[in-house]
């Protein structure tokens, strides 16, 4: 190895292990990077510390001014290197976190990855949708905005206020103090002071019912009914309370569960995938740095199930969490029956996690099964799926779903309004797949595997069209899908494909074709809706001539150019009527 042990600083920071080509194999924190680095180099017997020595080149090194900068600068390092010694939070796209901003009238938000200086964090969590339903339920019981008005101005309050989901600091509606109070009481809940809270604002209710400020203790009241509630309804208790986590990692090292345990209650329980070729110490210290790197709050004790941790890392973990939390941090092995049953409720989980993965892994199976019977060389991980939807020739609109790993991605989603002027199935599904890819490639976005469109030659056709104006060759792959017979249609091939009904392959292409269907239609509704709504608007126009009118013309220009009598021969609309449509049409619209 080129580097000399000896030149390194014996401060508190960050060391890579480097091949000679400059990859990054191993990233590892150190309060004395010098002593760290040695202690690599003189183990004998563990074979992967002698497997990293062979295969390294060189130690680079980055000096922190505290033990919490390194943790930090250790997670973003494995993050963007991968190295194969380390193992890592499988991190896709960020973790999903509730952010309380640290404007004057603070906020709440679900925001992915930490941005500091925002605010404060809670997190991570694994799932968005439990998160999204605790937001929810959350601003329910602590009316804070989650808006991004800017206060300097007095403004109407909006409909969250009347639903009684924010105070409406908007419109100064609510003293300082008192919206302080209730961010105050979110802060301590999110942190699993549930009976802190609880204590605090029935005291304040309290002051207030004896200052005859009722309506202030009323508020306050709700909200420690509702967190009386919870208490009722939480049934895990711990006997000598205290906040705990339980760490669980499974035999593989692919996935880790988290039971968190805040004044003795248990108040969430996390699973996570792992990822990483072959970790040097074993996972769990990687993990532990990975995971309280990232997260808002750190217990006094970290419970590791099956405790592998060689004491040094051990002893260094514990104080490098330690100055994360501003106090003494622990990770022992579990003990008492209490805590054992967490470990148990960690495994528990655990195992249901990786059942869920596998259920995932049977969607991989069908993609495979989809590649072999399409013959591609590649699987069709990312499927789009494009659908052009009319009504009686009217308001041309066209959607396009996406599919990772079989499943719908709904952020991947987006919806086009057809420019062509004229009606037609073929042009209109050359114009948006040329927008989508014309778009993509601009922006040099990442293409999907297969491409599907809905419909027979003709559209594939067109799609085709676009595909040459855009210079795109074999990739992606385009097939189409006909209801009727549900035949699919490939380049260069003049008889379609037919797979039987029960095919899952089929049946995940259905999927996509069906889902790309309703998105458009679900459009088209509600630009359809719209319209009509402006529509009424004119005297003598109800829902039923606006429809009429709308089905009749093919657009509000066709109405202007076909006149009253023309508005009369097609939708039995008196003249005066279709005058006002005209006008309205001309003054309102098209103005």
């Amino acid at each position: 190895m080129r580097t000399d042990p000896a030149t390194l600083p014996d401060t508190c920071g960050v060391y890579l292990f480097k091949s000679a080509s400059g990859r990054v194999l191993y990233v590892g924190k150190a309060i004395n990077i010098r002593s760290r680095v040695r202690s690599h180099l003189q183990d004998r017997k563990n074979e992967k510390e002698i497997k990293l020595r062979t295969r390294s080149d060189n130690i680079d090194w980055i000096a922190t001014g505290s033990e919490l900068e390194a943790l930090i600068l250790e997670d973003t390092l494995i993050k963007r290197y991968k190295p194969r010694f380390n193992v890592r939070l499988k991190d896709d796209k960020s973790y999903p976190y509730l952010l309380i901003t640290n404007d004057q009238f603070p906020a709440i938000h679900q925001v992915r990855g930490l941005q500091r200086g925002e605010g404060e964090f809670f997190g991570p969590h694994s799932d968005p949708r439990a998160v999204r339903r605790s937001l929810r339920w959350l601003r329910k019981l602590f009316p804070i905005r989650s808006c991004r008005r800017d206060l300097s101005k007095p403004s109407r309050p909006c409909l969250e206020h009347h639903l009684g989901r924010c105070m409406a600091p908007c419109n100064e509606s609510v003293k300082k103090e008192d919206y302080s109070t209730i961010v105050d009481g979110l802060r301590s809940f999110l942190a699993g002071k549930r009976e802190k809270v609880i204590a605090d604002l029935d005291e304040l209710m309290w002051k207030a019912s004896s200052s005859n400020d009722y309506e202030r203790a009323a508020m306050l009241r709700d909200i420690v009914h509702g967190l009386q509630k919870i208490r009722q309804a939480q049934k895990v208790v711990l006997v000598k309370g205290g906040d705990v986590d339980a760490l669980h990692i499974n035999s593989k090292g692919t996935g880790a569960t988290v039971v968190k345990v805040r004044e003795g209650r248990v108040v969430d329980a996390i699973s996570f995938s792992l990822e990483g070729e072959e970790p040097l110490t074993g996972p769990a210290g990687d993990f532990i740095s990975s995971l309280y790197a990232i997260s808002g709050y750190t217990p006094s004790r970290i419970v590791l199930d099956e405790l592998d941790l060689p004491k040094e890392r051990k002893d260094e973990l514990e104080i490098f969490l330690s100055e994360k939390k501003g106090s003494k941090v622990r990770i022992v092995r579990p003990r008492g029956e209490e805590i054992r049953s967490l470990i148990e409720m960690a495994r528990r989980n655990q195992r249901l996690y990786q059942l869920e993965q596998l259920k995932g892994l049977e969607s991989r199976d069908v993609i495979k099964l989809l590649k072999e019977r399409l013959g591609m060389q590649n699987l069709p991980l990312v499927i789009e799926g494009f659908d052009v939807s009319h009504l009686s020739g009217t308001g041309t609109v066209a959607s396009m779903v996406q599919f990772n790993n079989g499943k719908p991605r709904k952020t991947g989603y987006r919806r086009f309004k057809i420019q062509l002027d004229q009606n037609d199935d073929y042009l209109s599904m050359k114009e948006v797949v040329f927008r989508r890819y014309k778009r993509l490639m601009d922006h040099d976005g990442e293409m999907p595997d297969l491409v599907l469109i809905d419909g027979g030659k003709g559209q594939l056709n067109a799609a085709l069209d676009a595909f040459k104006e855009l210079g795109l060759g074999s990739h992606p792959e385009i097939i189409s899908i006909a209801k009727k017979e549900e035949e699919l249609f490939r380049p260069g091939r003049s008889i379609p494909t037919i797979l039987k009904r029960t095919d899952p392959a089929l049946k995940l292409l259905q999927r996509v074709r069906d889902e790309a269907h309703r998105f458009a239609i679900t459009y088209q509704k509600k630009l359809r809706k719209k319209d009509i709504t402006i529509l009424t608007r004119i005297e003598g126009i109800g829902k039923t001539r606006a429809k009429d009118l709308l089905i009749s013309f093919d657009s509000l220009d066709d109405i202007v150019t076909a006149g009253p009598d023309g508005i009369r021969e097609k939708c039995s609309i008196p003249l005066d009527v279709g005058d006002r449509v005209i006008k309205f049409i001309k003054e309102e619209i098209k103005k």
